[in-house]
């Protein structure tokens, strides 16, 4: 079994593959990608997307974005100027009822998904999408339902969800304890 630093150097030969940026070779099917990895090493790869996100840029001449799914978010309440009350929610209702908020004012899985829109509205067509930020995110955002809202927008080129845990068998196990959902669209972009 490889392992997660060997299983990146594995991720971006993948990236500099022809097939994988024109989106070919999938049967007709989406080019969204999950690359799981061990929750422990989190810090690790999110050194390396950046170098890796830097190398294949020059190589392909082709551009990547990154979304930082929690990033998004924090900015969202921001902007809204509702982070201190959010703080003041979760010192007298808790953690669950905040969250569940926080996942109604997002407007997430909805037509109106907050998060999407954000995504949809920033992304160039041209450019292969990866998405981080996932395991920092939860509980609020569930990458299931993440990807099933995106799957119809993003069409172009890859997307690749960065995601720790384990995606096996069509079965998403965010941090290898929590079942989140099964997502069947995606491919696992190297295997172990």
């Amino acid at each position: 079994m490889r392992t997660t630093a060997q299983r990146l150097n594995a991720l971006q030969d993948k990236l500099l593959a022809e097939q994988f940026v024109h989106n070919t070779g999938l049967g007709n099917e989406v080019g969204f990608y999950i690359f799981d990895y061990v929750p422990q090493d989190e810090l690790l790869v999110r050194a390396r997307i950046v170098e890796i996100q830097q190398y294949t840029e020059k190589r392909l001449q082709v551009k990547i974005q990154n979304f930082d799914l929690f990033k998004i978010v924090l900015q969202f309440f921001e902007s809204r100027g509702y982070m201190d009350k959010n703080f003041q929610m979760e010192a007298k209702r808790g953690s669950a009822i905040l969250f569940e908020r926080m996942q109604k004012a997002l407007k997430l899985a909805t037509n109106r998904d907050e998060l999407v829109g954000y995504i949809t509205a920033h992304y160039d067509p041209n450019a292969i999408i990866f998405l981080t930020g996932v395991g920092t995110a939860y509980p609020i955002v569930r990458s299931h339902n993440l990807l099933n809202n995106l799957q119809p927008l993003i069409t172009q080129m890859p997307l690749v969800l960065f995601y720790p845990g384990t995606y096996s068998y069509n079965k998403l196990k965010l941090f290898d304890q929590l079942d989140d959902d099964h997502y069947y669209r995606a491919f696992r972009i190297v295997g172990d």
